[in-house]
């Protein structure tokens, strides 16, 4: 991380350079521009879903923006990196320093995890039926 903002909102917006040598002079300019938000059982449709999120995750929704360019020149990689951050600050910013992003992001990654949390409970129901489908018929000639 080189750099926290502190967002007139109370959230912070961290900011990290993942620039990398590739090949020879060539490197990978990466730009990742993250705000974390710690969501509580309150913001849960249930707190099955709340358990969930706890056991999985690190505690924190992100809103994350992540930009790279490849192939750049090694004597070009400031400049280039310098940009993506002064583009990122200039559009963005005024948006994650408003009174209604962190409602914003909260409503919509949570019903995302919410989804995922279903989807893979259907997965795992799935497989059981499978398993004693199988189980059941496994000695069964069938003609």
């Amino acid at each position: 991380m080189v750099e926290r903002i502190e967002l007139g909102n109370g959230l912070i917006l961290e900011i990290w350079d993942y620039s990398r040598k590739i090949a020879g002079d060539r490197w990978l300019v990466g730009f990742l521009a993250q705000v974390g938000i710690k969501p509580t059982k309150e913001d849960f449709s249930s707190e099955i879903y709340f358990q969930k999120f706890v056991e999985k995750t690190d505690g924190y929704l992100y809103y994350r923006y992540d930009k790279k360019r490849t192939f750049v020149p090694e004597s070009e990689v400031v400049k280039i990196y310098q940009n993506l951050r002064e583009n990122f600050l200039k559009a963005v910013l005024p948006y994650l320093q408003t009174e209604q992003f962190k409602e914003r992001l909260l409503s919509t990654e949570v019903a995302k995890f919410e989804k995922k949390i279903d989807w893979e409970l259907y997965l795992e129901n799935k497989e059981r039926e499978e398993d004693l489908l199988e189980a059941q018929y496994k000695d069964k000639e069938i003609f």
